[in-house]
């Protein structure tokens, strides 16, 4: 059984299922080096959250935010949310987070680690 749908190729209907398209990878993997990610830790009623931040929420929609903090609460083992443009995590994972979005595709002079712990 062929389905055939009217002024698609074949390409084109995987690129659909399958989601990002090659030139919206590119784009992803073009914004991943040039974009600034801060790092911090917040104290939150005696429980350390980890913050990603990217800045602004289209960049971070760009960046494809959603698939990333899957990404980080699966291989952290922990669990989060997306806010505007960033992730949060629980606990403190600074230096791991660091070293995952290098892992990701990220420049490592683009990620900032901030030491101090804010407190909300």
């Amino acid at each position: 059984m062929e389905i055939k749908l009217p002024g698609q190729d074949a390409e084109d209907i995987i690129d659909q299922l399958l989601g990002a398209s090659e030139e919206e990878t590119l784009m992803q993997t073009i914004t991943k080096e040039k974009a600034l990610v801060r790092i911090r830790l917040e104290n939150r009623r005696g429980h350390y959250v980890t913050i990603v931040d990217f800045g602004n929420s289209e960049d971070a929609k760009q960046l494809g935010i959603k698939d990333m903090a899957r990404e980080l609460k699966k291989r952290l083992a922990a669990g989060g949310t997306i806010r505007d443009s960033w992730i949060e995590i629980q606990g403190d994972h600074r230096q791991k987070i660091k070293k995952l979005l290098i892992e990701m595709g990220f420049k490592e002079e683009n990620i900032l680690i901030d030491e101090g712990v804010a407190e909300t």
